[in-house]
């Protein structure tokens, strides 16, 4: 993506100094799963359109509008499949808005789908903001302060920068094949066939890649315990300290009110 950093070590980190680069990734953290929460447990027809409305605010107040919508075109096809599908085959379907062959548009289904895809992508912005202003660094730092199992925080590291890892291998390998005469033209299926040359060496490079830094984290004592220090502190404001407690207080309040039905 033009705009993201290019550095794998990154991840899909966008370098910018914004409010929300500046929170804390703990903070931001449970900002993702008041999000979560909020989406699956409120009604849709009131959570959907303010959670929007919200996180399309934050991503303009950020500076990071243009980022956000080119990130759009990754979950774009799940979305659409999610739709389609739950329009022509949703169980228990009734009311038939258009007949397509044997097939047939209910509106139980159509709405069914669009607010499926519509939870997914709300979902999908909030952690993509989350990716866009948190160094993987840093999440790295605050989960192992907070007392997670560095093992867990390691995962979770390695899951942030998987995929830019593996597209930056891909990048080389598929220069190198193409160095040795692999042609990238021609009709679709040789188009598919050229993958072939590629999915081994990229699954192999990436399993490597993964054992070469475990090896190098524990030869640095990365599980000591204890007396561990680290080489950079994630600042903790006041502010961030008040906005972690208000999310707290919100995601208990959503789940009462999903309990107890006092909006439906």
């Amino acid at each position: 993506m033009t705009g993201i950093a290019t550095d794998v070590a990154t991840g899909y980190y966008v370098a910018g100094s914004s409010w929300l680069h500046r929170r804390h990734p703990l903070t931001k953290l449970l900002g993702v799963l008041f999000v979560v929460v909020a989406v699956f447990l409120l009604p849709p027809a009131v959570s959907l359109p303010l959670l929007a409305a919200l996180l399309a605010g934050i991503a303009i107040a950020a500076g990071l509008a243009r980022s956000l919508l080119r990130s759009l075109r990754i979950p774009s096809v799940l979305v659409l499949s999610i739709v389609v599908v739950n329009a022509l085959f949703f169980p228990g379907g009734r009311d038939v808005l258009l007949g397509v062959g044997p097939l047939s548009i209910t509106r139980e289904g159509l709405t069914f789908g669009l607010v499926s895809a519509s939870r997914l992508l709300v979902v999908f912005v909030a952690s993509v903001l989350f990716l866009f202003t948190t160094l993987a660094d840093d999440l790295l730092e605050t989960l192992v302060a907070r007392g997670v199992s560095h093992r867990i925080a390691f995962v979770v590291l390695t899951a942030v920068q998987l995929i830019p890892r593996m597209q930056h291998r891909a990048t080389g390998i598929l220069a190198a094949q193409q160095a040795r005469g692999l042609s990238l033209g021609g009709s679709l299926g040789r188009r598919i066939r050229t993958l072939v040359p590629l999915v081994g060496p990229v699954l192999l490079a990436s399993l490597v890649d993964v054992r070469e830094r475990t090896l190098a984290l524990e030869a640095r004592g990365f599980g000591a315990r204890p007396g561990r220090t680290a080489y950079r502190v994630v600042p903790d404001s006041g502010l961030d300290r008040a906005l972690r407690m208000a999310l707290v207080i919100a995601i208990v309040a959503v789940i009462v009110v999903a309990i107890t039905g006092v909006v439906r």
